[in-house]
């Protein structure tokens, strides 16, 4: 799978090896080309229906911002890193991958990896 459809922007994430066991949470921020909203809320939409039924996924939600619609939120779940390795192979991530670069200006920094906080 292309890493870089277009425009030499890196799309595939990179997944450190010191994530702790367990499941792995992040959120990503997308910011479209001005124009193109629509476009990329609905390869959004497409990616959220296609991915909520990968059966590692246990969330994956989409959001976009009240002040400014160019801007989507995705917020995901996965049982564990392998379940997110595995969501990156598949055909609807690399279509998604296109779709970026067609309509956002964003790329692989836009995923953050995020570890749950030890709250007694």
């Amino acid at each position: 799978m292309s890493t870089a459809p277009a425009g030499g922007r890196e799309f595939m994430p990179r997944i450190g090896a010191g994530l702790p066991p367990g499941e792995r949470p992040m959120i990503a921020a997308i910011r479209s080309i001005p124009g193109h909203e629509g476009r990329l809320a609905a390869a959004v939409a497409t990616l959220t229906a296609a991915v909520r039924r990968e059966p590692g996924c246990l969330e994956f939600r989409a959001f976009q911002d009240v002040a400014d619609p160019g801007v989507l939120y995705l917020y995901e779940i996965y049982a564990d890193t392998d379940a997110f390795r595995v969501h990156l192979t598949t055909d609807h991530v690399a279509r998604f991958f296109t779709e970026l670069a067609r309509h956002s200006r964003t790329d692989a920094k836009a995923l953050v990896q995020l570890v749950e906080l030890d709250v007694p």
